[in-house]
């Protein structure tokens, strides 16, 4: 009898003591994580079901919430009430369905009681100056890291995890393949709370410090503009509010792609050009090319990154080096003549150096019929039914003409 009545009373201790939350937390405009259930002001436990808060609050509104959700919750007898001083009865909103209540708050520095083990939940409110701060903020255990400037791209289920370093230390740390492109963070794997830039598509241009903000309504993100693809370790800190990011290294592709109407066409089949990579970033490319357009490509796709120049149209008219630019919204290409060229791409650099070959023979030109060989200003040089020789004449710029073939060769 005795064992049964000792298991028992031990029983009942248990269901007593586990009928209060851990912590009760302070939410709303009012408190210094705002409306945010991710950065909800946890309150002390002093006993239990007894939570104490001592702080700052602002003009605004607040409530009382049990755990990560909206409900359960504890308010006012009418929304709207003044967080006055003295002893205030509150009420326990259970489900969505039950009015939402929170109390209006006149900026200053309070000690908040909360006592919630008996029928009705009470609330003691008095002056806390000259008291230090009682409260904590409950971070997310992790973060996900999402956007397009992920390998997770702006799919939330997918976003990418990253843990905390310590119990609530709200730091967060990973390594991180970061691409052109935008960034934030979700506090779950969904579009609810999240952390963003503090202002609008903020650029991050490398490694550095960046100011983080809470997102509610708004949606700012970040804007990586490296031109690479680059390893970061990434930390987020939530206390702080700041982003960093330390570069570990650029990843290279092994092979670039030459696409445009120079080199066959707008097309992936046969039309490509390969650029092999002889050293890390460095990509090089020989052979014909005609009047038309090109770019490079790190991928056999059009939403791929993709390098072109810094202007439009910008024309490679003789041997000497380009700037490259990653292109976006301008989508600037190169302008090639009628020539056998040598390019590298050096991504290191940014650059593009083109050796135009001399064209001691026109290989590009067949016909059965009479070939006319002109100067840049229209002037006949030459016609013969033979392939033509440039062995002999100026350093200059010609148009080649048959019947059916027109062509712009450059001589040097």
């Amino acid at each position: 009898m005795k064992t049964h009545l000792l298991s028992f009373v031990f029983v009942a201790l248990i269901a007593t003591s586990s009928s209060f939350a851990n912590n009760l937390s302070l939410i709303g405009d009012a408190t210094p994580g705002g409306w945010s259930l991710d950065s909800a002001i946890v309150m002390k436990p002093v006993a239990d079901g007894i939570y104490e808060f001592v702080g700052d609050l602002k003009d605004g509104s607040l409530k009382f919430v049990v755990q990560h959700d909206f409900v359960p919750s504890y308010g006012p007898q009418t929304n709207g009430d003044l967080l006055e001083f003295g002893i205030i009865e509150l009420t326990y909103r259970a489900s969505y369905e039950e009015p939402d209540n929170a109390f209006a708050v006149t900026a200053g520095r309070y000690s908040l009681t909360l006592d919630v083990s008996d029928t009705v939940a009470k609330l003691a409110v008095s002056d806390g100056t000259g008291l230090p701060d009682k409260w904590y903020v409950k971070y997310p255990d992790t973060i996900y890291a999402v956007g397009n400037a992920t390998q997770a791209g702006w799919s939330a289920i997918d976003a990418i995890a990253m843990a905390e370093t310590a119990d609530n230390s709200g730091v967060y740390v990973d390594t991180l393949l970061l691409t052109p492109g935008e960034l934030k963070f979700l506090c779950q794997k969904d579009w609810g709370a999240g952390y963003g830039a503090s202002i609008a598509y903020a650029p991050i241009t490398g490694a550095g410090e960046y100011a983080l903000m809470q997102l509610d309504s708004t949606d700012m993100k970040f804007v990586l503009t490296p031109a690479l693809p680059t390893e970061y370790v990434v930390a987020v800190n939530l206390m702080t509010r700041t982003l960093t990011l330390q570069s570990n290294h650029v990843v290279y592709p092994d092979t670039l792609y030459i696409l445009g109407s120079a080199v066959g066409g707008w097309s992936w089949d046969d039309n490509t050009q390969i650029m092999l990579s002889q050293e890390e970033g460095i990509y090089t490319w020989q052979g014909n090319v005609v009047e038309g357009e090109l770019k490079f490509f790190v991928e056999k796709d059009f939403l791929a990154l993709a390098f072109g120049a810094t202007h439009e149209n910008t024309v490679i008219h003789d041997t000497g080096e380009y700037t490259l630019a990653l292109l976006g919204e301008e989508d600037n290409k190169f302008f090639a003549p009628n020539a056998q060229v040598q390019m590298t791409v050096n991504l290191k650099e940014m650059t593009l150096s083109v050796v135009v070959e001399v064209l001691n023979a026109l290989e590009m030109v067949t016909s059965d019929d009479a070939i006319m060989l002109y100067d840049i200003m229209g002037n006949l040089r030459m016609v013969t039914a033979e392939q033509i020789s440039t062995n002999e004449l100026p350093d200059g710029i010609y148009i080649v003409k048959t019947a059916t073939q027109s062509k712009k060769i450059i001589v040097k």
